[in-house]
């Protein structure tokens, strides 16, 4: 009997280990197109890598490789502008998609898929939430009501609390899938240095060669190098007349590094605040350097002069590529980092009345504000 039961249990070993695949096969069609080309894709370092193409058949395509760990991939074509993400793994992938409607589109036969998506279906409602708040913040904004804005802010700003603890939680449960170092790295500017190494304790062993883990612990190298007591990293970036900038070449002023874009609305409704501190302090020794995330020159000038940015501004107009952004880690804006007269860190992200109350504790009682003559 013993005999017995370890031959089987050797057959069943055998079965399970000749059943796992080691190369990956994904049949798909996209409904409403016959003919194109569909491509394989990922992000890599923020720049898109074509892992292979496909030509439409009838709508249908296939493709065949070998993956290590499971990754997330993309699926586009060109001329109907399909972007479709899904996590690739050593299996046989069934992917339907609807060209008119994406969102319909189902992906079946990764297991880490229906972990992904079990994070979505978790979420469903807070989004609707989410998407809700930010309509009425649109609309408060075009009909320039301020009192509304601040109060969808507000709201706006509790639901991302909300998120951000649906993912703790989520890690906590998951922590031996791919899907917990990847959501972590996709909404890590929620997370500030003690947070997110803590957060990378809680994945298992298994995920410390995952690219996404990789990625979190060269971030939390990041935040170290620029944290509050660090001396700050120089750079140069052209300012709006394409002369190079160095960072070092203020020295000898309280300064703050100023992380923006016109076409970011939170940065735009943070401006006014950022204004009333610099025509308060500046002749305390108070400077501010901006740094765009923009990648048009008019509009980012077109800002500066209508918000009254009268400060230097640099930019490379690389937009997220800005290459002082990824020295300080910078995965939000607006975001700030304030130095003192020997540019070093002294606090990080101080909005409204959090940055005068520093600059009143470092310099003093502030100057009646004077009106602007303009941008240096």
């Amino acid at each position: 009997m013993k005999k017995s039961a370890f031959i089987l249990l050797t057959v069943i070993l055998l079965a399970s280990c000749t059943g796992k695949k080691d190369t990956y096969t994904i049949n798909g069609v996209i409904k409403g197109v016959d003919s194109g080309v569909v491509y394989l894709q990922k992000l890599d370092a923020d720049e898109w890598v074509k892992i292979d193409s496909a030509v439409l058949e009838k709508g249908e395509f296939t493709f065949k490789g070998k993956a290590g760990m499971p990754e997330m991939w993309f699926l586009t074509t060109k001329e109907k502008q399909v972007f479709l993400p899904l996590f690739v793994e050593n299996a046989t992938i069934s992917v339907e998609i609807f060209s008119d409607s994406i969102d319909k589109s189902t992906i079946k036969g990764s297991s880490t898929q229906d972990i992904y998506d079990q994070f979505g279906k978790m979420n469903e409602d807070l989004n609707l939430r989410i998407d809700s708040v930010y309509a009425l913040w649109k609309k408060a904004k075009e009909e320039h009501d301020t009192l509304a804005m601040k109060v969808t802010d507000s709201i706006s700003t509790e639901l991302d609390k909300e998120m951000k603890q649906n993912l703790i939680d989520f890690v906590r449960q998951n922590n031996k899938t791919v899907v917990s170092p990847y959501l972590l790295k996709r909404n890590v500017w929620q997370f500030e240095l003690p947070e997110l190494e803590f957060q990378v304790t809680v994945l298992d062993a298994s995920l410390d060669s995952c690219i996404y883990t990789q990625s979190l612990k060269k971030r939390i190298e990041i935040l170290k190098r620029v944290s509050i007591g660090q001396p700050a990293p120089d750079f140069s970036l052209p300012d709006t007349a394409g002369t190079p900038l160095n960072l070092s070449c203020l020295q000898g002023k309280i300064l703050l590094i100023d992380f923006w874009a016109s076409w970011c609305s939170p940065c735009r409704a943070e401006n006014p605040n950022v204004v009333k501190a610099y025509q308060a302090y500046h002749k305390k020794g108070f400077s501010v350097l901006g740094v765009s995330f923009d990648t048009k020159r008019e509009r980012w000038i077109m800002a500066i002069n209508d918000d009254n940015l009268t400060w230097d501004h640099v930019s490379d107009l690389k937009g997220w590529g800005n290459a002082a952004g990824k020295l300080y880690g910078i995965a939000s804006i607006p975001s700030n980092v304030l130095l003192d007269c020997d540019q070093k860190i002294i606090a990080r992200n101080l909005k409204g009345a959090d940055l005068m109350k520093k600059l009143e504790e470092l310099l003093g009682l502030p100057q009646t504000p004077g009106k602007s003559k303009g941008k240096k």
